[in-house]
């Protein structure tokens, strides 16, 4: 049927002859066409040439000629398809980012625990670190908005963040790594209870944190681009399919991740990364395979993701007043405070939790992985069983029924764990698989709440807004959870109190978790502030009025915490500072 609908619009694109593809006279022309009207279809010059090559060469195949521009027609009507040549190039960026997410998080554990050796509290930090360009995406959003270049919002702007990245990647992977911190035996297994044998090992850290932050700051600014496009082609869809696009493209992000997790779990597996093989890859040769397909993706994404043509240039005067005009709308500063908050106690985490993993719980790196590759592939099923059977269940339902299963699937094995009933490390694990599925809910909401806000024309400023506001919160949990747990006494962070293993400290940890979960139930007070489902979001947006006190809310809290959160951060990768009990340290000698 789809070849039948192909050669229809074909048949309906040549049928008038009024026109010579050479630019010839038109009482010379062999071969005349131009585009007949069909619904949703633009009379582009584009499409006239591939009608004209038809006209030259009868042998030429309808999925030669016209492709494109059935590919523009099913975009502009809402039937997209993520294997057409106008939007291959945005899924397998998607594909990419999920990759490179999960290279990131399932190198950290053993790289920077195990092989630099440094303290949770560290470990935190430089996670957030990381993380910081999220800061950004609302000075991105907004560039990807109002400043096109070459005529391009989006694709300039996916191809520049991928270029960012590959620098990030190239630096991490020619830079020699050190020495182990700790000392290790004939095994190659890593010696605790002596001291360690590269104390300079910390000071390695820094050739692999500033370009994370840049590889980081790249996928940041190709996501808000890509992010935007998506949205675009997201409010053709018709109501009752809004949200499919969306899906899917969130289904492929986390195939990346799943082959992410199988690559690392089987090349990244050795002793020194904490693993079990007595052979692995190093960190820096994982970054080299990185770094040649995110070179792979740069071509891609020029030639094979569509675009709409801009038909105006867009004012950055304007587009920044419509900013402030959209800060103050109560509607959406109720979903940017509800990510804010709910986001800010999540993030309030104990510090012992990567100690109890690697110490008590005995995680290798394969296992980690292979747990971690079957939780990804539950998270795909959820996604398209929540995109089947649950995209019109009221998100606020979703939200809170998801976020306390999440809850008492980590509590179990945690606590069974902490006080040595259980200490196993696939029971352990089995959390991670258990929780994917309500994450995945938790995720796929907060990108259909997006949806629904976003106004047509500033989908990058919505993204951006919603994104900086929702991550300014993720340094500042994680300083207020390295001060908090400092104050826990034996320290979380002595690896000699986990060896010991007494019962006193067990009830330390154990409270904890407890501090953990408490304030991640507690961000539920804020549920209200969402809408349960599209049609309450629409009513929000056209009945909810607008203040300047809104603005200023929604702008100056979370600039003090992030302000915060950048100080004691920052001291915490200093050495001579690291120790202090203010940012989270054991006390300076």
């Amino acid at each position: 049927s789809s070849i039948a609908h192909q050669e229809m619009v074909l048949a309906a694109l040549m049928t008038e002859t009024v026109k010579n593809c050479d630019g010839d006279a038109p009482g010379n022309a062999v071969a005349k066409a131009r585009p007949m009207d069909f619904p949703g279809l633009k009379k582009t010059q584009f499409h006239f040439h591939s009608v004209c090559e038809a006209n030259k060469d009868p042998a030429l195949s309808c999925s030669e000629v016209d492709v494109e521009a059935i590919d523009s027609h099913r975009i502009k009507t809402g039937q997209i398809s993520l294997c057409s040549r106008k939007t291959f190039g945005l899924a397998m960026g998607s594909f990419l980012s999920g990759f490179l997410i999960g290279i990131l998080l399932g190198t950290g554990y053993g790289f920077y625990l195990g092989y630099l050796g440094l303290d949770a509290y560290v470990l935190a930090a430089i996670g957030s670190i990381s993380r910081l360009p999220e800061i950004f995406l609302l000075p991105f959003g907004c560039m990807s908005d109002s400043l096109p270049i070459w005529g391009s919002r989006r694709k300039s702007y996916l191809i520049i963040g991928w270029l960012i990245t590959a620098g990030g990647l190239l630096v991490m992977s020619l830079h020699p790594l050190p020495d182990p911190y700790f000392c290790q035996a004939p095994d190659g297994s890593y010696i605790y209870t002596v001291p360690p044998c590269n104390p300079s090992a910390h000071d390695e850290k820094v050739w692999y944190v500033v370009p994370g932050f840049f590889l980081s700051l790249g996928l940041n600014l190709a996501g808000v681009a890509g992010e935007g496009l998506i949205i675009e082609y997201s409010q053709l869809e018709a109501p009752e399919r809004r949200g499919k696009l969306k899906a899917e493209l969130t289904m492929v992000a986390t195939v990346g991740s799943l082959m992410a997790s199988l690559f690392i779990g089987c090349c990244m597996n050795g002793k020194a990364y904490l693993g079990t093989f007595d052979w692995t890859l190093g960190y820096n040769h994982i970054m080299g395979v990185a770094f040649i397909l995110v070179m792979i993706q740069i071509p891609l994404t020029l030639f094979l993701v569509y675009e709409p043509p801009l038909k105006e240039r867009p004012s950055f005067r304007a587009h920044f007043r419509a900013s402030w005009q959209l800060v103050q709308s109560k509607s959406f500063v109720a979903v940017i405070m509800f990510a804010f908050g709910t986001h800010l106690m999540v993030t309030i985490a104990t510090t012992a939790a990567p100690m109890v993993r690697a110490q008590w719980a005995g995680v290798k790196v394969l296992q980690q992985q292979l747990c971690g590759m079957i939780s990804t592939f539950i998270m795909l099923v959820a996604v398209w069983f929540f995109k089947v059977y649950f995209l019109q269940t009221s998100w606020r339902r979703i939200f809170y029924t998801a976020c306390v299963t999440a809850v008492v699937l980590d509590a179990v094995p945690a606590y069974l764990t902490i006080f040595n009933l259980v200490r196993n490390q696939y029971f352990f694990l089995g959390e991670e698989i258990l929780s994917a599925m309500p994450m995945a809910a938790i995720k796929l909401v907060s990108a259909l709440l997006l949806i629904e806000m976003a106004e047509p024309g500033s989908e990058g400023l919505c993204t951006g807004l919603l994104g900086t506001i929702y991550n300014a919160s993720t340094p500042f949990g994680t300083a207020i959870s390295n001060q908090i747990f400092a104050l826990f006494t034996p320290s979380l962070y002595d690896v000699a109190n986990y060896v010991e293993d007494t019962p006193a400290f067990r009830r330390t940890v154990a409270w904890s978790y407890a501090v953990t979960y408490g304030t991640t139930l507690s961000g539920f007070i804020l549920i209200r502030l969402i809408p349960s489902q599209k049609e309450e979001a629409l009513k929000r947006k056209k009945e909810w009025g607008s203040r300047r006190a809104y603005g200023v809310l929604v702008l100056v809290i979370p600039s003090i915490c992030f302000m915060y959160a950048i100080t004691v951060l920052v001291m915490a990768n200093i050495p001579e500072m690291a120790c202090s009990k203010v940012i989270g340290g054991q006390g300076c000698n």
